[in-house]
């Protein structure tokens, strides 16, 4: 549980090979457990039909997405005040928070690789909020425009309770956010405690509804991060696709959203074993077939965590001496490459 509960930049090498184990063992788990709810035979023929160029297509969508994970990441860095951290490490580091596994709730690295660059604690602070605000605040427009399609065409799968929140709720949830952060943000900069806590937030939102307002600037991060979901999307379609099931969009990406309670940013251990359980069953609930939707989300989820795995195990050592550098009392943060 020690283990479990610290960032895995930290542990020693028998305590990052158990945590690979307990990774695998989860997805593992969670696609056997499944599977028996869905019927191991049902499951068994799906596999018998296995469409293997779909494959490539999955591993394709993984890519884009990598590349707008990438844009949307340096763009909502940009204007970090006195911050500038060398094109290398920042790869490195949006490759560790895009496998999810080294990213621990998506703070250490992330607040690390800003203030190695200079930036203060504050701003670091700010701006890691605001990417995750910016990955679902993406998500949550797409799930909107998906379940108001579903609506316009009439379709009986996913159900109302599914598709209303998601058609009703985004918008004016965010015009609320932006209106309470602009009026509250800048009368708890500053505060300590819970007060700094969510004034840090608010200032987030302010600067997510910024991002929103200039989404054609250099580095672009909303589109970057739009880029990210679509292949992303497109990468989970394919795994269903490749053992036969090609689900209407509207109700795939409706059921996608829906599961995507964390993503493998947010999550621990990117997520391994919960969303491989919730997503399929989400999927389900919007029109799949629960014995499809198993093995196509799990080639999908095991694929997009161990694909970019070697990368990440490889950058570990500079991943490691850029928080190391960063918590070290007195220091001034240099990042030197290791390859």
């Amino acid at each position: 549980m020690r283990w479990l509960s610290a960032n895995a930049l930290h542990v020693g090498r028998r305590a990052l090979f158990t945590l690979l184990l307990t990774t695998l063992a989860l997805q593992l788990a969670a696609g056997v457990g499944l599977s028996w709810v869905a019927g191991f035979e049902a499951v068994r023929t799906a596999l018998t039909h296995v469409t293997w160029p779909w494959l490539l297509v999955l591993v394709a969508g993984l890519v884009v997405s990598f590349v707008g994970y990438d844009n949307a990441y340096r763009g909502t860095f940009a204007g970090t005040p006195r911050w500038s951290l060398p094109s290398k490490e920042m790869a490195l580091v949006a490759v560790a928070g895009f496998g999810g596994f080294l990213a621990h709730g998506a703070t250490d690295l992330d607040v690390a690789a800003l203030r190695a660059g200079g930036a203060d604690r504050h701003d670091a602070n700010v701006h890691v909020s605001a990417l995750s605000g910016l990955e679902y605040g993406v998500l949550a427009i797409g799930g909107c425009g998906a379940a108001i399609a579903v609506l316009l065409l009439g379709l009986h799968r996913p159900p109302p309770d599914f598709t209303l929140p998601w058609a009703i709720i985004p918008v004016p949830g965010f015009l609320l956010a932006f209106w309470l952060a602009t009026r509250y943000g800048g009368r708890l900069a500053g505060r300590g405690g819970w007060r700094g806590r969510v004034g840090v937030f608010l200032e987030s939102i302010v600067l997510v509804r910024g991002l929103f307002a200039r989404p054609f600037r250099r580095n672009p991060a909303v589109l970057g991060m739009a880029l990210f979901w679509a292949g992303d999307a497109l990468a989970a379609w394919a795994g269903l696709a490749t053992f036969g099931l090609h689900l209407n969009v509207a109700q795939f990406l409706v059921g996608f959203a829906t599961g995507m309670v964390f993503t493998r940013r947010t999550g621990p251990l990117a997520g391994a074993g919960i969303l491989a359980v919730v997503l399929p069953v989400t999927l389900w609930y919007s029109g799949a077939a629960l014995a499809v939707a198993v093995p196509g989300i799990f080639v999908y989820h095991v694929l997009s965590l161990w694909l970019p795995m070697p990368a990440v195990l490889r950058s570990l050592p500079t991943l490691r001496r850029l928080v190391d550098d960063v918590d070290r009392p007195g220091s001034s943060p240099t990042i030197h490459s290791e390859t």
